[in-house]
């Protein structure tokens, strides 16, 4: 039984992820395996952009491009990973921190 309840645990929190593995922009979804232009094309300029390289074992570099896009003021920012030219991993962030009225 409790097999059963550990194993439902483990599928709910799989699909949970899977639903915020996404990006939904103004132009269409924006999902893992897309090239910068595909995202480019779908949302627009993102709000900050870095590149660098990555050695991963002796003698073999990967490309990163990371993307951070703000979608309003109270929804939580995403960080888009490329590697190699491909979006690797879409990543939460917190919400953009406002200027707060001085009272």
């Amino acid at each position: 039984m409790w097999v059963m309840r550990i194993f439902s645990l483990i599928i709910g929190l799989l699909l949970c992820e899977s639903a915020f593995a996404d990006l939904q922009c103004e132009y269409g979804l924006v999902r893992r395996g897309l090239t910068p232009y595909e995202v480019l094309q779908r949302c627009g300029d993102a709000a900050f952009e870095q590149t660098r390289l990555e050695l991963r074992e002796p003698g073999y570099y990967v490309q990163v491009d990371e993307w951070v896009y703000e979608q309003g003021r109270n929804k939580f920012q995403r960080l888009l990973r490329f590697e190699n030219g491909r979006l690797r991993k879409i990543e939460l962030l917190d919400k953009p921190r406002g200027s707060s009225p001085l009272y």
